[in-house]
């Protein structure tokens, strides 16, 4: 990683792979790529399969409603320069404390980069539907994963499902749990992007001991434990502060 900072803007900017940087600004995080990248995921602007050069993960107020979420998403796609099309995701928590994670081996490079509340965590099959109660909004996990390489479409899917399963691992071995006391496998509003470069080696397969999926598996985890450990640290902070809120 070769971080560069611009003191003008508060933006740092961070290489993940040859041709992709992430820029950290106080607002977003902002993937750019100096060509298109192949998307697949549940992003709430661009989900599905999308080609785009930039990704954004748009930093909100924790009473946040959605409603007009993608115009919001488009304004700030402008005012970063920003021209469709491109993927964009929400979160309230704090962006200063998202993690970065890159493994890499002689063939290729996998980046993931997360964001993380869970002041309210679901373990899915057990967790049932409920309705969002005054106003305010769930702890989100934003995971997005950046691969140097092809990815067949099958292993395009089967990566998503490594990120997954690696981000609901960390959240067991952290003993986070649900209100009930389940163990958490993630929280209500989880969105994951998985994107490839679609140049150098060819993936078919993206499981977790596939060659790509290993690497991807790892960053995700390490990222996501990172994200884990730096959210308990500020919870123990503001609760000795005397703070009665949850963080997002």
């Amino acid at each position: 990683m070769n971080p560069f900072v611009n003191l003008k803007t508060a933006e740092t900017t961070i290489e993940l792979m040859p041709g992709v940087h992430l820029h950290r600004r106080p607002t977003a995080l902002h993937v750019e790529s100096d060509h298109e990248l192949s998307c697949l995921g549940s992003a709430v602007l661009g989900g599905g399969a999308l080609r785009a050069r930039h990704i954004i993960n748009l930093g909100v107020p924790s009473q946040y409603r959605c409603g007009r979420h993608l115009d919001d998403l488009e304004c700030a796609a402008r005012e970063l320069g920003i021209a469709s099309p491109f993927v964009g995701l929400l979160t309230a928590a704090r962006l200063e404390d998202a993690q970065v994670s890159i493994e890499h081996d002689e063939v290729t490079t996998v980046a993931a980069i997360v964001t993380l509340g869970i002041s309210h965590p679901t373990a899915a099959g057990v967790s049932t539907a409920v309705q969002r109660r005054n106003g305010r909004e769930v702890g989100t996990i934003n995971t997005i994963v950046l691969v140097d390489g092809r990815l067949a479409p099958g292993a395009h899917v089967n990566a998503l499902i490594t990120a997954t399963e690696a981000k609901s691992l960390a959240l067991v071995e952290c003993s986070v749990r649900t209100p009930e006391g389940h163990l958490a496998s993630g929280t209500g509003t989880d969105a994951l992007v998985v994107a490839c470069t679609d140049r150098g080696a060819w993936f078919e397969y993206g499981g977790p001991i596939s060659t790509v999926g290993a690497l991807l598996g790892r960053a995700v985890r390490s990222a996501t434990l990172n994200a884990l450990f730096v959210w308990h640290a500020r919870q123990q902070l503001a609760e000795a502060a005397g703070a009665t809120a949850p963080l997002p």
